[in-house]
């Protein structure tokens, strides 16, 4: 019976082996810091921006009418071709036009012959020809020119020219097509014209925020299938709110000098509302946010020290910090990676 007690409670080797080695590497560990990259608060300017859905628009866009009713006798251009303003871009057969034409030019020629006899004939013979002949063939003669200059500017009508430089970007007849005279709707039109060379970014603003919108703050868009983000500013708004979706339409205009962009594209639009300068900032990625608040993990004496702090505003890759963190701070970046609260670290500057 003692035999048995005393080998029971005698120590087991491989036991004791494994204790060891364990608290030689928990001294190694202690012995040896953990390496950590670092970053530094700074003081510089910040800016809110409110991220929203828009859209981008051809900053000019026109679907050309028929003015004149008759058969297209040609289309000159196509779907995605260039043109610039004035050039001609279709026409349409006008015979019965063009037959007035000479009708009123005859109408016009005969009334001139008119009124130059009778004007003649009242400085030879006034008691013969009276002023009122002369004045109903003057009359006569300024209806004549009237009308011969209406057709003419109907004639003017058949030949559909480029109202401004842009893309063609629908064709909606074809040669031989009839097309009515200023028809609302499909009827009488002709094809789509679109100047591309600025496009306008539409988005409709919160009541929230529609307030603190002003024509001339930064704008950032972004679009799908790039990137890219294009800045530009906040060129005019609508003024007022609709009424349907309580939102303010803003809109800015996006230099497009080499059609990086499309209008009718889907756009995510920043706009930068509120501006603070000397604001203390840190990296966004200095931050971890958990339910309890946010947190930094700043270096102190060696050792990572978990810190609550309060953030403003956040632009990107930098975030403001209110209060909770002195300037000259010393930050575990990224603070995913920061080890527990009081673990000695070594320091590096980060990349």
């Amino acid at each position: 019976m003692n035999q048995s007690k005393s080998r029971t409670q005698s120590p087991d080797p491989g036991l004791s082996a494994a204790v060891a080695l364990l608290l030689t590497a928990l001294g190694a560990a202690a012995a040896d810091p953990k390496l950590v990259s670092i970053t530094h608060p700074t003081r510089g300017d910040i800016t809110r921006h409110v991220a929203l859905p828009g859209s981008l628009r051809a900053n000019q866009q026109v679907t050309l009418q028929a003015r004149v009713a008759g058969f297209v006798r040609t289309v000159l251009v196509d779907r995605g071709d260039r043109v610039s303003a004035g050039q001609v871009l279709a026409e349409i057969e006008v015979p019965e036009l063009l037959a007035e034409k000479r009708k009123r030019a005859a109408e016009v020629h005969v009334a001139e012959i008119e009124s130059r006899r009778l004007e003649d004939g009242r400085k030879k013979s006034p008691d013969l020809v009276t002023q009122q002949s002369l004045d109903s063939a003057t009359g006569r003669l300024e209806v004549a020119r009237a009308e011969l200059e209406r057709v003419e500017t109907l004639l003017a009508f058949a030949t559909i020219r480029a109202p401004f430089t842009g893309t063609v970007t629908t064709r909606l007849v074809d040669t031989g097509a009839f097309v009515a005279a200023g028809a609302a709707g499909a009827a009488s039109a002709v094809l789509t014209l679109a100047d591309t060379s600025i496009l306008r970014a539409v988005v409709p603003v919160p009541e929230a925020e529609a307030l603190r919108v002003r024509p001339g703050q930064p704008v950032r868009v972004m679009v799908e299938g790039t990137t890219n983000v294009f800045g530009g500013k906040v060129s005019r708004h609508s003024g007022a709110l609709d009424e349907a979706t309580r939102s303010l339409v803003v809109e800015a205009d996006l230099p497009n000098p080499e059609d990086a962009l499309r209008p009718g594209m889907y756009a995510n639009v920043q706009i930068g509302l509120e501006r603070r300068s000397g604001a203390l900032l840190v990296r966004t990625d200095a931050l971890a946010l958990e339910k309890a608040g946010v947190f930094v993990f700043r270096i102190e004496n060696g050792l990572c020290r978990k810190t609550a702090v309060k953030t403003g505003f956040q632009d990107g890759s930098l975030t403001e910090v209110v209060s909770g963190l002195a300037e000259e701070s010393v930050l575990v970046v990224p603070a995913k990676s920061a080890p527990a609260d009081g673990t000695p670290v070594r320091t590096e500057e980060a990349r």
